[in-house]
């Protein structure tokens, strides 16, 4: 019984092959030539592609290398216009930001009374203001509505 299954199984194995029987094809040395060719045929266009691969990105490596020293150039150029077109007008420039810095400053002195007055209308309590100063980073109002959206209690 035993030996009529593995009759069959070998029957079945040569016929899935479509060999008459495939002990006589592994032991005929032109199968495993083409075998070793169809295998070093793949790892050649394996490693072929690869080292192909290395040198686009290699490549692409040295142009934006090139590019990027381009642009900083074309900056530094561009920088040293600026300041020599910008070293002609700085007394101008610097009386003017002391007389606009003057009326912000009047209209802080302003803005300060008003919104102490408010805040004691508001208490009745007495109260003294120490100090003001401005924030370092202040948000813009989409900013502080989405914080306040997203941290708000459920």
């Amino acid at each position: 019984m035993n030996n009529a299954l593995i009759l069959m199984s070998e029957n079945a194995i040569d016929r899935i092959q479509g060999l008459g029987d495939a002990k006589l094809q592994l032991s005929d040395p032109d199968y495993w030539s083409s075998v070793g060719i169809i295998a070093l045929t793949g790892i050649l266009v394996v490693f072929l592609i690869l080292a192909i691969l290395i040198f686009i990105f290699w490549l692409m490596g040295t142009i934006f290398k090139i590019v990027d020293k381009s642009k900083k150039a074309r900056a530094e150029t561009k920088k040293k216009a600026e300041q020599n077109a910008a070293s002609a007008p700085v007394a101008a420039v610097q009386t003017e930001q002391i007389e606009e810095a003057a009326e912000e400053e009047s209209d802080d002195e302003e803005i300060v009374a008003v919104i102490s007055a408010a805040i004691a209308a508001y208490t009745e309590q007495g109260f003294t203001i120490k100090s003001i100063r401005k924030r370092s980073s202040a948000r813009s109002a989409w900013s502080t509505a989405g914080i306040s959206e997203n941290t708000r209690p459920f």
